[in-house]
């Protein structure tokens, strides 16, 4: 049976000025899973939850250069996507299959009083996590990976960087 979910997290916007609060998640770190599929959320991506009372994230299936992995946002960054979801129109087929293979397969997982979080099992037979895990910041959130992937998965960026040093010119600009 999924947690109960405070209703007030979901529903009260969070605001930082004029803006939507997005925290951030900084650093790359390694963890296990018990038996029961829980894990713990770095302390660092929990400090940055605290500032806006989130005890919750969401986490669904996500694929990046041809690998599986989780993507997670804390619930504000999730309501803002979704709102920007909101404004498409419904009909649109980019937009429907944007629902199908992402939303759809979204799951709200709260922290325990240890700082876990229990990752649902379809999600984790989807990124073939079955122990070892790193979780690793993306510009929306962050992702959560098989350790052997995410290692592949650097290596390949780094060997890209290697043979072009200019690979990431341009890229903030």
């Amino acid at each position: 049976m999924p947690p109960k979910i405070d209703s007030r997290i979901i529903e009260t916007p969070i605001m930082r000025g004029s803006e939507p609060f997005k925290p951030a998640f900084y650093g790359s770190f390694e963890h296990t899973l018990d038996p029961k599929g829980r894990v713990s959320l770095p302390s660092s991506f929990r400090t940055s939850l605290s500032p806006v009372d989130e005890q919750s994230i969401i986490l669904t299936n996500f694929i990046t250069d041809g690998f599986r992995c989780l993507d997670g946002f804390s619930l504000s960054s999730w309501r803002v996507f979704e709102a920007k979801l909101a404004e498409k129109g419904r009909f649109n087929p980019a937009v429907r299959q944007l629902e199908n293979f992402y939303i759809a397969r979204a799951s709200v997982c709260t922290l325990d009083g240890s700082g876990r979080i229990n990752i649902p099992s379809y999600l984790r037979e989807y990124a073939g996590i079955d122990k070892d895990v790193v979780f690793t910041p993306s510009i929306h959130g962050f992702r959560l990976w098989r350790k052997e992937v995410w290692n592949l998965v650097f290596s390949q960026s780094e060997e890209m960087l290697l043979e072009n040093p200019a690979l990431f010119e341009g890229v903030d600009s």
